[in-house]
């Protein structure tokens, strides 16, 4: 788990360099907004109900369980299961604001949102060291869902043959999946190169998965 939430903070530390401090601004893009809006639409609220309940969750479960064949009483049938548990009761805590044990589109968007200037008011604090930044609990827990999801072998990396299958599970087109792939890949790749010498950024561009 720590060598994946160091995977995405070295990404958001990089896009902040890199692209003018695009994370400084006091409010969400629109861009940013439409993003969050399709993990919640595509990813979290299965049903399509606009709502995200305990139902979405476990049907997510199923789903990735199913994938994977894991069966019943296979260990990580069960520690799929407490993830999900603990996905949702950290996300209610952080983003049901009218305690009705739902999160409506609304709701998540003001959760991010908050997120957001928190981690802005943080910053200008003294003695702010970047370092000692912590993803919520149950994003935590997230990330290492959607890792798992995609990693289909289990080898701790995702090649474009895995992403494009649990793509096209959740609705996704086959050549929107690869498209998606490449991007991400090639985003990654130009990330890493600009800490790395050119020798070692020549010998990544020629990966075609994405590691832990």
């Amino acid at each position: 788990m720590d060598k994946i939430k160091a995977f995405f903070t070295d990404i958001k530390a990089s896009l902040t360099r890199k692209m003018g401090g695009v994370f400084s601004k006091d409010e969400l893009s629109d861009f940013q907004k439409s993003k969050l809006m399709h993990e919640f639409h595509t990813f979290i609220d299965l049903n399509k109900d606009g709502i995200l309940e305990w139902n979405d969750f476990d049907t997510a479960r199923k789903k990735i369980c199913s994938l994977s064949g894991w069966k019943e009483g296979n260990p990580k049938y069960i520690k799929t299961k407490q993830v999900f548990k603990d996905i949702w009761r950290y996300l209610q805590d952080d983003g049901d604001q009218n305690l009705d044990g739902k999160i409506t589109a609304e709701e998540w968007l003001n959760m991010w949102e908050k997120f957001h200037k928190d981690y802005l008011a943080r910053k200008k604090e003294k003695n702010y060291d970047e370092s000692e930044e912590k993803l919520p609990d149950w994003l935590e827990r997230y990330i290492e869902y959607k890792f798992d999801l995609y990693d289909r072998v289990g080898d701790g990396e995702i090649d474009s043959e895995e992403f494009e299958y649990v793509m096209g599970d959740f609705g996704v087109a086959a050549k929107d999946a690869r498209n998606a792939f490449l991007l991400f890949s090639m985003v990654i790749w130009l990330l890493s190169s600009s800490s790395s010498s050119p020798s070692s950024s020549s010998s990544s561009s020629s990966s075609s998965s994405l590691s832990s």
